[in-house]
């Protein structure tokens, strides 16, 4: 092989060299490595580079580990004796890392390895650290703050979502314990409604952390651990090493497991992570390839279960986004984390520290985890409506359609729901319905009376899954109840992913009615965080993110011409034909009730003549 001149050490090698770590090797052998690259043999720029994965432990070969030139895309896998040869390379020094997925079940599993080369390089050897099987006993995650020092935009970003605050989200303490808002003791309240011990598993859910230390024990308004409380955090996602198991389990129990490996002095155990990039090697971390961090599976860990004693559904999210055209292979796949992880806006680090490769959009996913907005409801939910009038009514027709969604709208926890208002007016004044769909009782708040906001009875339609069932087990049944007393389902009207539902109303006109003369139709698609009773006996104005709970999605305004008008169209009356015999008898009779009506005329003139 041709030599080379010596080399200097390129600043971005000797920045990654001081952040090296993953591969195990202590920082004065990063050091070491960095200026024996700059001695290397090279040949011609963009020469492959080959080489063999070992298992750092025991020298072993590792085959299926797949290799890449960190942040760039192409990769190569391994043989069965650990070798890889990649080709092209760009020239120059390349950061170059290896990673087997992680596999619970294995006796074996490896942290993500690295090794600085350059092209043309062979022989090159990439160490597998093996991931530590004793768990720390005695481990306390931290909060997310230890992130933020090299992950300081996603953790901002995350900060901003509704993970960030479900430990502590008001709604739910609410209804969980009363103590969430001023408010909150009003209604429906968990603790006092159900049997001393009981958790209703809340926890599983909104301080993940907290119930993996302690599954189904964890009562939600007694967690006080600081790391506990940072909700579905960093950690709480990305310690998360399996998420095979009963899709309908409530995520610790029964889908989801954690792991805390047990570090040394040097490597505390929340270095130890996973997630979806096979090439990180930042020293920092300790980090594990999980591919199924980019399966919608992993979020149906919390966005699906069931209710554990009666089956009844809670959240159906995954399995509706199964049974979407989106789940399908193909030019219209899409997964939970496309749409609520988007790629960043354009290339860029993922860490802070200096020297950080730059990563492609989709490497660079948000972690805001967005709530709906207005914006995008438009942009999901569309309202379509049209009006006729025939027979001195006017009949209005409003089709919703979930253009945009993967899943059901609405979709998540059953409270939330949507509706289509429906009116018509003459001269100002509403027209009376006098057929079609009208909108369900929950649709209106529980207080006497009518309020601004009630709906129930008025011309319209509601998209809302009812579950019903006995609170605590006992009484009669209720609806809508929450999953955690649900025993069925008792309407579900909730349109799935590319679906229309269409309402229908039809209005009387009043006779005076002309062609020619406008009705004036509105149409109203609404969207709510919450059942109205809900919230106003919780007395919630907005949302825990600060949001609105109601949000008009869309509005169909336009005055509709009469084409009759209120006189109803007469249709043509047949005269029925009479036989012979019929003409005759028909004569006959006719000239009998005029004889009959003679005499009755001449015996009241006769009666009124004077005598």
């Amino acid at each position: 092989m041709p030599t080379s001149p010596l080399l200097p050490v390129p600043p971005q090698i000797l920045a990654s060299a001081l952040r090296s770590g993953a591969s195990g090797a202590p920082l004065r052998f990063a050091v070491a490595l960095a200026c024996c690259l700059s001695l290397a043999m090279a040949t011609a720029a963009g020469a492959a580079i080959s080489g063999t994965v070992v298992d750092e432990v025991s020298g072993d070969p590792v085959g299926g580990a797949t290799v890449r030139i960190q942040a760039e895309s192409s990769s190569v896998i391994t043989a069965g004796d650990g070798s890889f040869i990649l080709d092209p390379v760009p020239a120059g020094f390349v950061t170059l890392t290896a990673a087997v997925p992680y596999d619970a079940g294995a006796g074996v599993n490896f942290i993500i390895g690295s090794a600085f080369a350059s092209d043309g390089n062979t022989g090159v050897t990439i160490s597998l650290p093996r991931l530590p099987t004793a768990d720390n006993p005695t481990y306390a995650p931290p909060t997310s703050a230890v992130c933020a020092g090299c992950h300081s935009q996603q953790v901002a970003q995350w900060q901003g979502s509704p993970h960030s605050n479900a430990a502590r989200d008001e709604w739910v303490l609410d209804l969980y314990s009363g103590t969430g808002t001023a408010g909150g003791s009003a209604g429906y309240v968990f603790l006092d409604t159900h049997d001393p011990g009981e958790t209703g598993f809340c926890s599983a859910c909104h301080t993940p952390l907290a119930e993996a230390m302690d599954p189904g024990n964890v009562f939600l308004d007694q967690v006080t651990d600081p790391g506990a409380l940072d909700g579905v955090g960093c950690l709480a996602c990305h310690q998360i090493d399996s998420v095979d198991g009963d899709v309908n389990a409530l995520h610790v129990l029964g889908n989801a497991t954690y792991r805390f490996p047990q570090g040394d002095a040097f490597t505390p155990t929340w270095q130890y992570v996973w997630g979806p990039l096979d090439d990180v090697s930042f020293g920092g971390m300790r980090p594990s390839h999980a591919p199924f961090f980019s399966d919608p599976l992993f979020c149906a860990t919390c966005h699906q279960y069931n209710n554990p004693d009666t089956g009844a559904p809670g959240q159906n999210t995954y399995g509706e986004w199964l049974a979407s055209p989106y789940s399908t292979p193909g030019p219209d796949f899409r997964t939970c984390q496309g749409c609520h992880m988007p790629a960043g806006s354009g290339s860029g680090e993922i860490c802070d520290i200096g020297g950080s490769p730059t990563r492609p959009p989709l490497q660079r996913a948000s972690h805001a985890f967005e709530e709906v907005t207005p914006l995008s409801l438009s942009f999901s939910v569309l309202l379509d409506t049209a009006a006729v009038d025939a027979n001195g009514q006017v009949t209005v027709t409003a089709a919703v359609t979930n253009a945009g969604a993967g899943h059901n709208f609405p979709t998540g926890v059953s409270i939330r729901n949507a509706m289509v208002v429906l009116d018509a007016r003459y001269g100002g004044l509403p027209l009376p319905q006098v057929a079609g769909d009208v909108l369900p009782f929950w649709a209106s708040d529980d207080v006497p009376g009518d309020q601004p906001g009630d709906y129930a009875g008025q011309p319209g339609k509601g998209f809302a899954k009812i579950l019903e069932g006995r609170i605590n087990g006992q009484g009669p049944i209720v609806r809508p109840v929450l999953f955690i007393d649900a025993e069925g389902v008792w309407e579900d009207t909730l349109i799935p992913a590319n679906a229309t539902d269409t309402a229908n109303a039809v209005f009387q006109l009043p006779p005076n009615a002309l062609p020619g003369e406008t009705v004036e139709v509105s149409a109203r698609l609404l969207y709510r965080r919450a059942f109205r009773a809900l919230a106003v006996t919780k007395g919630w104005t907005t949302t825990p993110s600060g949001g609105p709970i109601e949000i008009e999605i869309a509005e169909d305004l336009f005055a509709h011409t009469l084409v009759v008008g209120g006189v109803p169209e007469l249709s043509p009356v047949e005269i029925p034909t009479l036989s012979h015999r019929g003409m005759i008898i028909s004569a006959l009779l006719l000239a009998l009730t005029a004889g009959i009506h003679l005499r009755r005329r001449r015996a009241l003139r006769d009666a009124a003549s004077p005598r």
